[in-house]
This record gives structure tokens, C-alpha cells and sequence, in this order.
């Protein structure tokens, strides 16, 4: 019987991603978590304090950490737990995390530790499906509404408010989302003026809207989860968007801002993919818009009718509150990680997986020593740069250099005509004796 997990992740445990995933679904749930790690602070020993280990999404990239853990796993006859909540293995090109290579590094380890794990959990049925054609021991613990942390609002009806307040939450890594509905925001400014203003909060506008004069834009650096939701609370909203562009890694992503957005009961526009055709009754508890005509029709109305927001913002609370919390079905996280014993303890399985995690491993081991090497020789070349650069602004900043210049630019340069030589006057009277 499982009663405690000792937890590994890159993250802040007061960070979204380790709350909604790690921190508030085990706790819970009645289980005690043991922090393996604090930041870069990682302790391998403390897997003996745990019935379980998990390791979350790049946590891996540790890599020598992350050896001595499993090994100490294996060694003490602890499952291992690997939980990852987004397709980091395919990240698409348009993705502002994939122009930066920002997991780039850590994939290779994130796929061993799909590989090896006893058992993997994520979010969403499309990530189940796509990780358990890696690990077939692949489980869906879907994410919920923190309501340990958000609190529902009072709702009222306001007929006469203006403007009305369209606002968009979320990282910058939404870029590609936000223009997908840009030109639909920039006809409503224009048709209702005054009457209404767009708000963003983290992701900054797009560059054809920023300077708007009805745009504002708040940057968000709040890393504790709890003291966002506190903040979020209390932000002016009249209708939420969340448009999503229709694409594999999308259609893989959970529905945690219709949660974020609903439980404060205001009505949202929403892109008529998973994650949000999972949750969202169109018409009833938000609106889905396949197309830029539905966005602009579904605004229109919500921006007319206040009596269709309060309407739609009620149902969409209730429905977050009567079906999506976490206290609901933490009871889920405790069925889901006993798998992990049954997994753990399959001999034939245990074998037949870690001749392909060696693979897996000397080839990786492979990559990452041609990666250092380049990465040697580029720092080699940068420090060659900068010592030429260092000595050639020492040659440009010394007396000899000052006074070379001096005399380049300050002599007078002679003509083509001048600098020929004349006949010497002795000669010329010679000549004409």
C-alpha cells in the first residue's frame, strides 16, 4: 500500500506545474510528500524515505542525479513514477520554446525516463496515447481545479457596465494563439470604440494591437501559484478568450485555463478543439469557435447581452465546481501510482524494458559526448575571440596607435600632379644653352 512519494522536479514546489501536478493532487489525497530536491539542492538518498519515486517532466536533465536515483530505486525495490503534463518531445516549429531550443538538451533523458519508468501519467487522453506507444504502463490523471487555492466569486448581473473588459491569461509561448484572432480584435475595437478594452496578462498583445490605445498589457512575474490565484481574483474581467491554434501539440494540452476562468463566473470564448471541446457544453457553459466568423459572432454577443455573460459565467462555474476539483478525485492519484507496484515487481517486463533503456542509453551517451565536444570547441573559439578583441582595443587605445593616426590624418596629402618630380632648374638652362 502506498502512503508516501518522495517527489523530484525542476520547479518550485509552490510553482503552477508542481501544484497542480505533484504538490496539491498527494496531499489530498492523504498522502505524505517528501521533497527530493530543493532547486538544484537534489538528495538521491531520500529515496529511502518514500513507498514511491516521481520524477517530473525535465527533472531527467540532471543526469547524474537523476542515475543515483534511479539506482537507488531499483536497488531498494521502489517504483518509479514519471509524470509529464505536455508533448515536450515534439514541440512545433512555431513554438516560441522550440525557436530557442529550450528543451532541446533535456530530450534525450526525457525519453529515457518515458522508457524506464514503471509507470508514465499525464493529463490528457491524447498524451496517454501517444506516451504508451513508448511505455504501454501510460495513465491519465487529468488536471483539475486547485480549489484549496482558487475561491469561487459572488456573481451579479451588470446591464449598464462599460467598457467591458475582453481579457486574455497566459505565458508568452501563446504568441502564435493570440494572432490567430488578432484581425477579429481589431474589428471589434473599431466597431464598438469606447465600449469595450482588451486586457492581457502575461503574454504580451500582438505587435498589430500593442499600441492601442484600448489594449493594456500587465507582464506577470508571479512564480508562487497561490499568490497568482490570490491576484488573478481580483482583476477586472467582463469575457475571457482562449484561442488556440488547431494543431497535435494543442489538441494534447489540458483545459486548466477554462478552470482558472471559470471559477471566478465569467464567460469565455474558446477554440472548438481538445481540450476545451472536453469540457465546454457549447452555448451553455462557454462558447467554441472553430472559425474567425464564430469568434467574432460569439464576442459580439457576449459584449451585447449581459444577461447571456452572467448566464454563461454561472453555468461555467458551477460546472468547475460540481466536476472539476482536485479534492473530487485526488482518490485517483492513489489507484493510479498502486499500479506502479504491480509494474515494478513484473521480472519478464523489468528485462525485456531495460535492454532497451541501455540502448537508449549508450546511444544517448553517444550524442552527449559529440555535444560537449562542440560545445568545447565553441568556448574555445570565444575565448580566442575575446582575447583578439581585448588585445586589438589595447593596440587602438595605445599612444603609438593615437599618434599614428594623428599623422595619417593630419598630414596633407599631395596631388597626383604635385607628387610628380620637376626638372631640376640647372638642368633647364643647360638644355637651352
Amino acid at each position: 500500500m502506498i502512503n508516501s512519494v518522495v517527489a523530484y522536479t525542476t520547479y518550485a514546489w509552490e510553482h503552477a506545474i508542481a501544484t497542480l501536478r505533484i504538490v496539491s493532487p498527494i496531499e489530498q489525497a492523504g498522502l505524505k510528500l517528501i521533497h527530493g530536491n530543493e532547486g538544484d539542492e537534489i538528495h538521491p538518498e531520500r529515496v529511502s524515505s518514500g513507498d514511491a519515486v516521481l520524477i517530473q517532466r525535465e527533472f531527467p536533465d540532471y543526469a547524474q542525479q537523476y542515475q543515483k536515483i534511479i539506482t537507488n530505486a531499483r536497488s531498494e525495490g521502489k517504483p518509479i513514477i514519471y509524470e509529464i503534463d505536455d508533448l515536450l518531445l515534439e514541440l512545433p516549429e512555431e513554438h516560441p520554446d522550440q525557436a530557442i531550443n529550450y528543451y532541446t538538451p533535456a530530450l534525450f533523458q526525457i525519453l529515457r525516463a518515458v522508457l524506464e519508468a514503471d509507470i508514465v501519467t499525464t493529463t490528457t487522453q491524447e498524451l496517454c496515447d501517444y506516451y504508451k506507444q513508448l511505455n504501454s504502463n501510460t495513465f491519465v490523471l487529468q488536471n483539475y481545479m486547485d480549489d484549496h487555492t482558487w475561491k469561487p466569486r459572488k456573481l451579479s448581473v451588470q446591464t449598464d457596465k462599460e467598457p467591458i473588459i475582453i481579457g486574455y491569461m497566459g505565458s508568452s509561448t501563446h504568441t502564435p494563439d493570440l494572432e490567430l484572432i488578432t484581425p477579429v480584435l481589431n474589428r471589434l475595437l473599431t466597431r464598438y470604440q469606447e465600449r469595450i478594452r482588451l486586457q492581457f496578462w502575461g503574454a504580451e498583445p500582438p505587435s498589430t494591437i500593442k499600441n492601442h490605445p484600448r489594449v493594456s498589457w500587465t507582464p506577470l512575474l508571479i512564480k508562487n501559484y497561490a499568490e497568482f490565484a490570490a491576484y488573478f481574483t481580483k482583476q477586472e474581467c467582463d469575457i475571457f478568450i482562449a484561442p488556440l491554434v488547431d494543431s497535435f501539440f494543442n489538441r494534447c494540452k489540458s483545459a486548466v485555463k477554462y478552470f482558472e476562468y471559470s471559477i471566478l463566473g465569467i464567460p469565455g470564448v474558446y477554440s472548438r478543439i481538445a481540450p476545451y471541446q472536453h469540457v465546454i457544453t457549447d452555448g451553455e457553459n462557454g462558447l467554441l469557435a472553430s472559425n474567425s466568423e464564430k469568434w467574432e459572432m460569439h464576442l459580439q454577443t457576449l459584449i451585447d447581452e449581459p444577461g447571456r455573460r452572467f448566464e454563461i459565467g454561472a453555468k461555467a462555474q458551477n460546472n468547475v465546481l460540481e466536476n472539476w476539483c482536485i479534492s473530487q478525485h485526488a482518490h485517483q492519484w492513489i489507484t493510479t501510482y498502486q499500479q506502479a507496484f504491480d509494474v515494478a515487481t513484473d521480472e519478464d517486463g523489468k528485462q525485456q524494458k531495460n535492454q532497451l533503456v541501455q540502448t537508449h542509453i549508450r546511444a544517448a551517451a553517444q550524442v552527449k559526448e559529440w555535444q560537449d565536444q562542440l560545445v568545447a570547441v565553441s568556448r574555445q573559439k570565444d575565448r580566442q575571440i575575446k582575447i583578439m578583441e581585448a588585445e586589438l582595443a589595447a593596440i587602438k587605445n595605445s599612444r603609438s596607435w593615437k599618434v599614428l593616426q594623428f599623422l595619417r590624418y593630419s598630414t596633407p596629402r599631395r596631388t597626383p600632379s604635385e607628387s610628380k618630380e620637376e626638372p631640376d632648374n640647372h638642368d633647364k638652362d643647360a638644355s637651352t644653352s
